[in-house]
């Protein structure tokens, strides 16, 4: 394929997942893939052929969002104190959500049979999970604020990653940035959970 082509194809693949990203944030799984190529400025026929179903769809847009989230993760924990990069996660979560909308408990539970019965198979063929690897940048976070004398040294840490895993699951920070903002749900988060893990002060 020549390259300028490819990049047009390209760009109509990306154009595809940002109109999908808005329109299923707005509307919710019942929002019309006719809607999204109208938004992408795509004829229908240019969607399927990127995109074979609406199943197909999601699970690209879904590892397109976790690729993203796990990249800025990876940055404020390489780069920030333990503090400071727990914080930092807390708003990039939340960022996440505020993006996505109606889509977040899709993204994050990866449960489709919720709101279509029999897609499950197809949603997760292919689909890295990237759960393990929030884990295990959880998990370094938590070790090196513990090494450095920040967090109390008797913190268990898988507990620790559960109740953080928790908070976004269940909905928990979307419900505190209904009653306030998304970055003061995500203070108000962090502000929590610092409490309850920092070692004492002497």
């Amino acid at each position: 394929m020549p390259r300028g082509k490819r990049s047009d194809v390209l760009a109509n693949r990306q154009r595809i997942l940002e109109a999908a990203r808005e329109v299923f944030g707005r509307r919710g799984l019942d929002a019309e893939v006719r809607e999204i190529a109208e938004r992408a400025g795509v004829g229908i026929g240019t969607l399927y052929r990127h995109f074979e179903s609406r199943e197909g769809l999601l699970s690209a847009l879904v590892h397109q969002a976790g690729e993203d989230i796990l990249r800025r993760v990876q940055a404020v924990v390489a780069a920030e104190d333990p503090r400071a990069a727990l914080r930092a996660t807390m708003h990039a979560a939340a960022e996440f959500c505020e993006q996505f909308g109606a889509l977040t408990e899709v993204l994050l539970t990866r449960d489709l049979d919720k709101f279509h019965p029999g897609g499950h198979d197809e949603f997760h063929a292919d689909h890295p999970d990237f759960a393990d690897e929030f884990r295990d940048l959880l998990a370094d976070l938590f070790q090196r604020g513990i090494h450095d004398g920040i967090f109390r040294p008797d913190l268990d840490v898988p507990v620790a990653i559960a109740a953080l895993e928790s908070i976004f699951v269940s909905g928990m920070l979307l419900a505190l940035a209904a009653q306030r903002s998304y970055p003061a749900g995500a203070d108000a988060v962090a502000d929590f959970f610092l409490a309850a893990i920092e070692a004492p002060q002497r």
